[in-house]
Protein backbone atom coordinates (compact mmCIF):
# COMPACT_ATOMS: atom_id res chain seq x y z
CA UNK A 1 0.00 0.00 0.00
CA UNK A 2 1.38 3.34 -0.92
CA UNK A 3 1.80 6.44 1.09
CA UNK A 4 -1.31 8.57 1.03
CA UNK A 5 -1.68 11.59 -1.09
CA UNK A 6 -1.78 15.04 -0.04
CA UNK A 7 -5.20 16.43 -1.25
CA UNK A 8 -6.43 19.53 -1.41
CA UNK A 9 -10.49 20.27 -0.22
CA UNK A 10 -12.77 23.05 0.47
CA UNK A 11 -14.35 23.24 4.04
CA UNK A 12 -16.44 26.05 5.40
CA UNK A 13 -15.11 27.90 2.26
CA UNK A 14 -11.67 27.15 2.90
CA UNK A 15 -9.19 25.64 1.33
CA UNK A 16 -7.19 22.50 3.15
CA UNK A 17 -4.87 20.52 3.30
CA UNK A 18 -5.66 17.02 3.63
CA UNK A 19 -3.68 13.71 4.78
CA UNK A 20 -6.98 11.21 5.02
CA UNK A 21 -10.33 12.12 4.50
CA UNK A 22 -12.57 9.92 7.39
CA UNK A 23 -15.95 12.37 6.46
CA UNK A 24 -17.33 15.50 4.76
CA UNK A 25 -20.92 15.93 4.60
CA UNK A 26 -22.04 19.05 2.71
CA UNK A 27 -26.19 18.91 3.00
CA UNK A 28 -28.43 22.42 2.41
CA UNK A 29 -30.66 21.48 5.37
CA UNK A 30 -27.91 19.75 7.61
CA UNK A 31 -24.82 22.02 7.25
CA UNK A 32 -21.40 20.82 6.75
CA UNK A 33 -19.31 18.29 8.73
CA UNK A 34 -15.88 17.60 7.94
CA UNK A 35 -13.22 14.71 9.37
CA UNK A 36 -9.79 14.34 8.42
CA UNK A 37 -6.24 13.61 9.19
CA UNK A 38 -4.00 16.76 7.70
CA UNK A 39 -0.19 16.34 6.81
CA UNK A 40 1.22 16.19 10.40
CA UNK A 41 -0.97 13.12 10.79
CA UNK A 42 -3.18 14.94 13.27
CA UNK A 43 -6.79 14.45 13.40
CA UNK A 44 -8.98 17.64 12.50
CA UNK A 45 -12.92 18.19 12.36
CA UNK A 46 -15.74 20.91 12.20
CA UNK A 47 -18.32 22.20 10.92
CA UNK A 48 -20.26 25.16 9.90
CA UNK A 49 -22.83 27.25 11.97
CA UNK A 50 -26.28 25.15 10.68
CA UNK A 51 -24.64 21.76 11.46
CA UNK A 52 -23.70 23.05 14.44
CA UNK A 53 -27.12 24.53 15.26
CA UNK A 54 -28.79 20.88 14.22
CA UNK A 55 -26.51 19.20 17.15
CA UNK A 56 -28.22 21.54 19.63
CA UNK A 57 -31.43 20.67 18.64
CA UNK A 58 -30.66 17.19 19.00
CA UNK A 59 -28.99 17.24 21.83
CA UNK A 60 -25.97 15.85 20.47
CA UNK A 61 -23.64 17.98 22.57
CA UNK A 62 -22.96 15.98 25.53
CA UNK A 63 -22.50 12.43 23.69
CA UNK A 64 -19.56 14.84 21.41
CA UNK A 65 -18.19 16.06 24.44
CA UNK A 66 -17.64 12.90 25.96
CA UNK A 67 -16.53 11.64 22.94
CA UNK A 68 -13.87 14.47 22.09
CA UNK A 69 -12.82 14.35 26.08
CA UNK A 70 -12.13 10.00 24.70
CA UNK A 71 -10.06 10.89 21.95
CA UNK A 72 -8.19 13.70 23.86
CA UNK A 73 -6.96 11.16 26.00
CA UNK A 74 -6.22 8.33 23.28
CA UNK A 75 -4.56 10.69 20.54
CA UNK A 76 -0.99 11.27 22.37
CA UNK A 77 -1.00 7.61 22.80
CA UNK A 78 0.29 7.47 19.10
CA UNK A 79 2.23 10.63 19.15
CA UNK A 80 5.52 9.21 18.22
CA UNK A 81 4.48 6.09 16.40
CA UNK A 82 5.29 5.73 12.60
CA UNK A 83 3.45 7.52 10.41
CA UNK A 84 1.53 4.69 9.28
CA UNK A 85 0.31 3.18 12.23
CA UNK A 86 -0.67 6.88 13.39
CA UNK A 87 -2.56 7.45 10.68
CA UNK A 88 -4.42 3.95 11.27
CA UNK A 89 -5.37 5.12 15.12
CA UNK A 90 -6.37 8.51 13.71
CA UNK A 91 -8.68 7.18 11.10
CA UNK A 92 -10.40 4.89 13.76
CA UNK A 93 -10.75 7.79 16.16
CA UNK A 94 -12.15 9.95 13.83
CA UNK A 95 -15.08 7.49 12.69
CA UNK A 96 -15.64 7.90 16.60
CA UNK A 97 -16.38 11.76 15.86
CA UNK A 98 -18.21 11.28 13.31
CA UNK A 99 -20.62 8.83 14.83
CA UNK A 100 -20.96 11.05 17.33
CA UNK A 101 -21.55 13.89 15.48
CA UNK A 102 -24.40 12.94 13.47
CA UNK A 103 -25.89 11.54 16.80
CA UNK A 104 -25.08 7.76 16.35
CA UNK A 105 -23.90 7.10 20.13
CA UNK A 106 -23.66 3.31 19.78
CA UNK A 107 -21.14 3.84 16.63
CA UNK A 108 -19.28 5.94 18.44
CA UNK A 109 -18.50 3.76 21.12
CA UNK A 110 -17.63 0.86 19.59
CA UNK A 111 -15.45 3.48 17.24
CA UNK A 112 -13.72 4.24 20.74
CA UNK A 113 -13.54 0.93 21.99
CA UNK A 114 -12.09 -0.15 18.93
CA UNK A 115 -9.42 2.58 19.00
CA UNK A 116 -8.26 1.43 22.37
CA UNK A 117 -7.77 -2.04 21.64
CA UNK A 118 -6.04 -1.01 18.68
CA UNK A 119 -3.71 1.58 20.59
CA UNK A 120 -2.84 -1.06 23.31
CA UNK A 121 -1.54 -3.41 21.20
CA UNK A 122 -0.07 -1.66 18.67
CA UNK A 123 1.75 0.12 21.47
CA UNK A 124 3.39 -2.37 22.95
CA UNK A 125 4.53 -3.59 19.10
CA UNK A 126 6.16 -0.03 18.79
CA UNK A 127 7.75 -0.16 21.84
CA UNK A 128 9.18 -3.72 21.22
CA UNK A 129 10.31 -2.34 18.11
CA UNK A 130 11.84 0.53 19.88
CA UNK A 131 13.91 -1.45 22.34
CA UNK A 132 15.66 -4.26 20.17
CA UNK A 133 16.57 -1.54 17.59
CA UNK A 134 18.38 0.06 20.17
CA UNK A 135 20.09 -3.44 21.56
CA UNK A 136 20.95 -4.58 18.07
CA UNK A 137 22.50 -1.51 17.12
CA UNK A 138 24.50 -1.18 20.29
CA UNK A 139 25.33 -5.15 19.97
CA UNK A 140 26.29 -4.53 16.14
CA UNK A 141 28.21 -1.74 17.42
CA UNK A 142 29.90 -3.40 20.02
CA UNK A 143 30.78 -6.91 17.64
CA UNK A 144 32.48 -4.67 15.21
CA UNK A 145 34.89 -3.37 17.84
CA UNK A 146 35.51 -6.91 19.32
CA UNK A 147 36.15 -8.26 16.01
CA UNK A 148 38.46 -5.41 15.15
CA UNK A 149 40.39 -6.44 19.06
CA UNK A 150 40.62 -10.01 17.99
CA UNK A 151 42.42 -9.53 14.67
CA UNK A 152 44.46 -6.75 16.04
CA UNK A 153 45.16 -8.36 19.33
CA UNK A 154 48.79 -8.61 19.38
CA UNK A 155 49.54 -5.32 18.96
CA UNK A 156 46.90 -4.64 21.65
CA UNK A 157 47.74 -6.50 24.08
CA UNK A 158 51.70 -4.79 23.43
CA UNK A 159 49.85 -1.24 24.05
CA UNK A 160 47.69 -2.00 27.26
CA UNK A 161 48.47 -5.40 28.73
CA UNK A 162 46.86 -9.09 28.28
CA UNK A 163 44.92 -8.92 30.92
CA UNK A 164 42.88 -5.24 30.17
CA UNK A 165 42.61 -6.71 26.76
CA UNK A 166 40.70 -9.50 27.57
CA UNK A 167 38.52 -7.61 30.11
CA UNK A 168 37.54 -5.28 27.26
CA UNK A 169 36.88 -8.94 25.44
CA UNK A 170 34.70 -10.01 28.41
CA UNK A 171 32.64 -6.68 27.74
CA UNK A 172 32.28 -7.07 23.91
CA UNK A 173 31.27 -10.74 24.80
CA UNK A 174 28.79 -9.83 27.65
CA UNK A 175 27.01 -7.53 25.61
CA UNK A 176 26.48 -9.76 22.57
CA UNK A 177 25.00 -12.02 25.50
CA UNK A 178 22.50 -8.98 27.17
CA UNK A 179 21.44 -8.71 23.17
CA UNK A 180 20.86 -12.38 23.48
CA UNK A 181 18.91 -12.18 26.53
CA UNK A 182 16.62 -9.10 25.10
CA UNK A 183 16.06 -11.24 22.14
CA UNK A 184 14.89 -14.08 23.69
CA UNK A 185 12.86 -12.12 26.82
CA UNK A 186 11.34 -9.11 24.79
CA UNK A 187 8.06 -10.34 23.90
CA UNK A 188 7.21 -11.81 27.61
CA UNK A 189 7.72 -8.57 28.82
CA UNK A 190 4.37 -7.38 30.55
CA UNK A 191 4.96 -3.88 30.74
CA UNK A 192 6.10 -2.05 27.41
CA UNK A 193 4.30 0.99 26.63
CA UNK A 194 5.49 3.38 23.42
CA UNK A 195 3.63 6.43 25.50
CA UNK A 196 6.96 7.42 26.66
CA UNK A 197 9.58 9.41 24.24
CA UNK A 198 11.14 7.42 21.53
CA UNK A 199 14.39 8.57 22.62
CA UNK A 200 13.83 6.60 26.68
CA UNK A 201 13.46 3.61 25.14
CA UNK A 202 16.86 4.01 22.81
CA UNK A 203 18.54 4.91 26.07
CA UNK A 204 16.54 1.69 28.13
CA UNK A 205 17.93 -0.26 25.26
CA UNK A 206 21.77 0.45 25.24
CA UNK A 207 21.74 0.09 28.78
CA UNK A 208 20.99 -3.04 28.81
CA UNK A 209 23.80 -4.28 26.21
CA UNK A 210 26.32 -1.84 28.38
CA UNK A 211 24.99 -2.95 31.40
CA UNK A 212 25.40 -6.34 30.39
CA UNK A 213 28.97 -5.37 29.42
CA UNK A 214 29.80 -4.35 32.68
CA UNK A 215 28.83 -7.10 34.60
CA UNK A 216 30.69 -9.70 31.96
CA UNK A 217 33.76 -7.49 32.94
CA UNK A 218 33.11 -7.81 36.89
CA UNK A 219 32.79 -11.94 36.26
CA UNK A 220 35.39 -12.22 33.87
CA UNK A 221 37.50 -10.23 36.36
CA UNK A 222 36.95 -12.71 39.50
CA UNK A 223 37.63 -15.74 36.46
CA UNK A 224 41.03 -13.98 36.48
CA UNK A 225 41.41 -13.64 39.64
CA UNK A 226 40.53 -17.32 40.75
CA UNK A 227 37.77 -16.60 42.95
CA UNK A 228 34.81 -18.23 40.66
CA UNK A 229 35.85 -21.38 38.41
CA UNK A 230 39.42 -21.54 39.71
CA UNK A 231 39.90 -24.99 38.06
CA UNK A 232 39.91 -23.34 34.80
CA UNK A 233 42.85 -21.37 35.33
CA UNK A 234 45.18 -24.22 36.33
CA UNK A 235 44.10 -26.07 33.69
CA UNK A 236 45.25 -23.26 30.90
CA UNK A 237 41.69 -22.19 29.64
CA UNK A 238 41.44 -19.42 31.36
CA UNK A 239 40.65 -17.24 28.69
CA UNK A 240 37.82 -19.69 27.26
CA UNK A 241 36.18 -19.79 30.94
CA UNK A 242 36.40 -15.45 31.07
CA UNK A 243 34.95 -15.47 27.69
CA UNK A 244 31.90 -17.96 28.49
CA UNK A 245 31.30 -16.67 31.83
CA UNK A 246 30.98 -13.25 30.39
CA UNK A 247 28.62 -14.17 28.00
CA UNK A 248 26.29 -16.02 30.98
CA UNK A 249 26.91 -12.62 33.12
CA UNK A 250 25.20 -10.82 30.36
CA UNK A 251 22.70 -12.80 28.93
CA UNK A 252 21.78 -13.58 32.64
CA UNK A 253 20.45 -11.03 34.61
CA UNK A 254 20.85 -12.58 37.94
CA UNK A 255 24.11 -14.09 37.18
CA UNK A 256 26.03 -11.13 38.49
CA UNK A 257 24.30 -10.01 41.41
CA UNK A 258 24.63 -13.61 42.74
CA UNK A 259 28.23 -13.91 42.09
CA UNK A 260 28.69 -10.81 43.99
CA UNK A 261 26.66 -11.61 46.71
CA UNK A 262 28.22 -15.13 47.36
CA UNK A 263 31.76 -13.40 47.64
CA UNK A 264 30.20 -10.94 50.09
CA UNK A 265 29.31 -13.83 51.88
CA UNK A 266 32.85 -15.74 52.04
CA UNK A 267 34.46 -12.62 53.38
CA UNK A 268 31.72 -12.21 55.81
CA UNK A 269 32.35 -15.55 56.75
CA UNK A 270 35.90 -15.31 56.92
CA UNK A 271 35.75 -12.46 58.67
CA UNK A 272 33.47 -13.68 61.39
CA UNK A 273 35.51 -17.20 61.45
Amino acid sequence: MGKPQIKTYTFDGEKTDVLHLICHLDDETKGELYVYVDPDVDLEWGCDDTFDKGTDNNSLKPDIRRVSNEIALLEPVAHNWPDDLKLAAKRLLGEAIVSAMEGDNAGAVGAIAQAKDFLKSKSKQVSRYWTLMSCLVTGGIVTVIGTVEAFARTRIIEVIGRTPYLLSMCFCAGCIGAVLFVILKLGKQPNVDSTAERHLHYLEGIARIVGGGIAAVLVGGLVKLGIILPVFSQSGTESLAMFAAAILAGASERLAAGIITRVENNEKNQSEG
